[in-house]
């Protein structure tokens, strides 16, 4: 491979560096050609001038798309011709999300299949190819066939125009948020100017997110086609003959020519207020040197400037994007993309799991907030504290998102041997098999698989992506695309883990990274610099001090229902609840899921039966080699609220594999299940029950719609934490030393109580939380945000009806 990896393959000079310096100087390749035919067949006759161009019954004034009056043309059809989506409120929807990202559901990219042995394959729209600014297509038209191909480029031009502007905005944005791996506009650009060639060559995959989008996209092809029939008509008769309806019903040969013919004008629009260079050099300067387009994205139009190897033409177009295939494109979009935002949540995870907190004490946490410097699982101890649950609110969004993009990975993975072996197999699907027009895929298929028939060898080009290179953290999980496997691990309480391969650290791309895992078997300590496991096999792990209720101790039993740390565990362990609920109905005919909140026959595996004591009836289990400043005393148990206990009946078969009875001190239950309930509530808003949900609030549940049983089990789920909340709030009341007189009130425990719940609910509501997390991409993050919003109202209002009554004592 020569310097800077370049190599040239059948005489061309093709880019091997990253997988968008391989594509687009095959797409260079694969345009000097269809450039070379479509002029030979079109004589000039397809070129569009916007002078010429009818809008509303008057010519154009210039043929400079920057300096073109669109506002009539936005103003025709009562509005309809504006290019850009708006939300409810009339504003433009955003063109990057921290909610969203690409889209790969079969019904919405064409192609996309799952085949006889059910295996999922297929393309990714990026977020940004979803809200595209060409809303003026579907609604624009040209009564004068004379000057279709004019009329038609004022369309096409006012959607770049509005693009471009569009990109320029959020880009900024973005930038703001990823600043280790900043987009690049040019780049952005180019990107789209690709998707709007493809949606007039009849090329586009998406077909739309709802029925209203499909039927947009629908009329769109059919005014196309009439756009293409009136510039067919006016043609000579030589070209007429070559692009014969007969023989081309949706003028696919024709519309490729035409976007060949003005697609200098398209780039044009779209680069009117851009900035910046292009990734990588495709212009030529004065002296015949590569150079990169650096103002407005475009290469200088002078007597000397020109395309590299462009047979002496002059052209302003640094990109050929858009003589790549749409599914390849987006794949490397969707690679950096992933890797960017990979980065991100790495650093989120990191800073709330292992970096220092607000105290400055470093802390050793695991994804479900135990802090591993006092929790050992040989033994059954866990712990939390140390602001830990931070870590478990971190993580678990972490986890739902990257097994999400493990699967997006695999669907577009599996579509490229196809896409290889019949060159995108684009010809049947774009006429509905009555042409064999191949267009500008076949011929890039051509050249790619020449070095990358095999998808490995594209992937390891996936890898060097500026944004991908970037991803640096060992313990995060480097990028290695081409070594993607399958493996699992075990979770944290000894179940399988939910992470659908996603957690094998010698896989790094899809890996959880290690500050998302569980607390070592026998625990971390500090020495020096750097955390290190203790000892496994030793009876400092496997025994040590532990705690005992004293005899006739009264326990006050609490009953909880099993969640899930995972989203995937979490809509599981729901599942079955539901799943329980009907069957206890169906078999005793009545809600039998009253008591328990889920029935107690068949059942009992759904629920942990957890006792908790008194401090003063916790007595400590003395042992020989424990190590003195590693656990609690019992005076930190007693002012923890005292000791709850599962009972492990595994532990009973003396395996060494399973550890003794759970314990937690009461505060740490306290806040596993405070942190469990808000985990969950959010998954029954945000998903479960979802489409069920009416301005946010009011549930809508009838025997007439789907919602009925999902309702119905919701329902039962929080009489079931009513249930669990009654005897947690008795324990509580058992500590004595709460209750303090002031000179203008009295600490109750109902005051202290209500302080504890904001502060649980609320620990992801601080300043370091938002300084940390203000620009993390996450949808579940951001639905968090939501529900501890609601929460922290209500406390707000809760508030202020104290200091209310506390107003009349202090004036006394």
């Amino acid at each position: 491979m020569a310097p800077g990896g370049r190599q040239g393959d059948g005489g061309e000079d093709i880019d091997h560096q990253s997988a968008k310096h391989l594509l687009d100087s095959i797409g260079k390749i694969v345009h000097d050609q269809m450039k070379k035919e479509a002029e030979q067949r079109s004589k000039g006759e397809l070129e569009g001038k916007l002078s010429f161009a009818t809008v509303s019954g008057e010519t154009g004034a210039t043929d400079k798309p920057c300096n073109f009056d669109y506002d009539k043309l936005i103003g025709a059809n009562d509005g309809k011709r504006h290019p850009c989506k708006k939300d409810g409120k009339g504003e433009e929807v955003p063109r990057f999300s921290d909610k969203q990202g690409a889209e790969c559901a079969n019904n919405r990219i064409q192609g996309n299949n799952k085949n006889s042995h059910y295996k999922d394959f297929g393309a990714c729209a990026p977020f940004r190819r979803l809200n595209l600014c060409n809303k003026n297509f579907p609604n624009m038209n040209s009564n004068d066939s004379s000057k279709a191909k004019h009329d038609l480029l004022v369309d096409v031009c006012l959607a770049a125009k509005y693009e471009g502007d569009s990109l320029k905005h959020y880009s900024e944005k973005l930038n703001l948020t990823y600043t280790d791996s900043p987009s690049q506009l040019c780049t952005e650009l180019a990107r789209s100017f690709a998707d709007i060639g493809d949606i007039i060559r009849g090329k586009d995959l998406y077909l739309g997110y709802n029925r209203k989008e499909k039927a947009q996209k629908e009329k769109l092809e059919q005014n196309l086609k009439k756009f293409f029939q009136n510039i067919d008509e006016k043609l000579p008769l030589k070209a007429k003959n070559y692009y014969t309806k007969e023989k081309d019903p949706n003028f696919l040969k024709l519309r490729e020519d035409w976007w060949t013919a003005n697609r200098e004008t398209v780039w044009e629009a779209l680069t009117c207020d851009a900035h910046g260079t292009y990734f990588h050099a495709t212009c030529s300067d004065l002296n015949g040197d590569c150079s990169q387009a650096h103002e407005k994205c475009r290469c200088p139009k002078t007597s000397g400037g020109k395309a590299i190897k462009a047979g002496g033409d002059v052209t302003i177009v640094p990109t050929y994007f858009d003589y790549v295939p749409q599914y390849l494109r987006w794949f490397e979009e969707w690679a950096e993309d992933f890797c960017r935002k990979k980065k991100k949540y790495v650093d989120i995870v990191k800073t709330y799991c292992r970096e220092q907190d607000k105290s400055g004490n470093q802390r050793y946490c695991s994804r479900n907030g135990y802090d591993c410097t006092k929790t050992v699982r040989a033994r059954g101890k866990y712990r939390m504290g140390n602001q830990c649950t931070k870590c478990l609110f971190a993580c678990n969004p972490y986890v739902e998102w990257i097994e999400n993009q493990r699967k997006q990975f695999d669907k577009q993975v599996k579509k490229y041997k196809t896409e290889i072996s019949d060159g995108g197999g684009r010809q049947k699907r774009d006429a509905g098999g009555t042409t064999k027009y191949e267009g500008y895929e076949k011929k890039f298929y051509d050249e790619l698989k020449g070095n990358y028939s095999d998808v490995n060898a594209f992937l390891g080009l996936l890898n060097n992506e500026k944004a991908c290179t970037a991803v640096k953290d060992n313990d995060g999980g480097t990028i290695h695309f081409e070594t993607v496997g399958t493996t699992t691990t075990i979770g944290e309480n000894g179940g399988t883990s939910d992470t659908s391969g996603t957690n094998n650290e010698n896989e790094g791309t899809f890996y959880r990274s290690k500050y998302c895992q569980p607390c070592p078997h026998c625990g971390v300590k500090r020495e020096g610099n750097e955390w290190k496991e203790k000892k496994k096999n030793t009876d400092q792990c496997t025994s040590g001090k532990r705690y005992k209720p004293k005899n006739n101790a009264e326990a006050t039993n609490i009953r909880i229902l099993k969640s899930g740390d995972g989203q995937t565990e979490i809509e599981n362990k729901l599942n079955e609840f539901c799943d329980q609920i009907n069957l206890d109905t169906l078999n005793s005919g009545v809600n039998s899921a009253g008591g328990g909140g889920g029935g107690r026959s068949g059942s009992q595996e759904l629920y942990q039966e957890w006792k908790c004591y008194k401090g003063d009836d916790v007595v400590k289990v003395e042992n020989k080699d424990e190590e003195e400043d590693e656990e609690e005393n019992v005076q930190k148990v007693k002012d923890a609220g005292g000791l709850c206990i599962l009972k492990n009946e595994r532990s009973e078969t003396n395996s060494q594999n399973h550890p003794y009875d759970i314990q937690k001190t009461y505060n740490d239950f306290f806040n596993f299940w405070v942190a469990h309930v808000l985990k969950d509530s959010i998954h029954w808003r945000t998903k479960k029950i979802k489409g069920c949900l009416s301005n946010g609030a009011k549930i809508r549940c009838n025997k007439k719609n789907k919602c009925n049983n999902d309702c119905g089990c919701f329902e039962r789920w929080v009489k079931q934490k009513k249930d669990e909340w009654k005897p947690i709030k008795q324990h509580f009341y058992t500590q004595e030393d709460i209750v303090k007189k002031g000179p203008f009130m009295t600490l109750t425990h109902d005051y202290v109580l209500e302080g504890v719940l904001e502060l649980e609910f609320l620990k992801g509501d601080s300043e370091e939380d938002f300084e940390a997390d203000s620009s993390e991409d996450s949808q579940s993050r951001d639905e968090d945000a939501q529900e501890t919003k609601r929460i922290k109202d209500m406390f707000e209002k809760k508030k202020k009806k104290i200091k209310m009554r506390l107003l009349p004592m202090r004036k006394q």
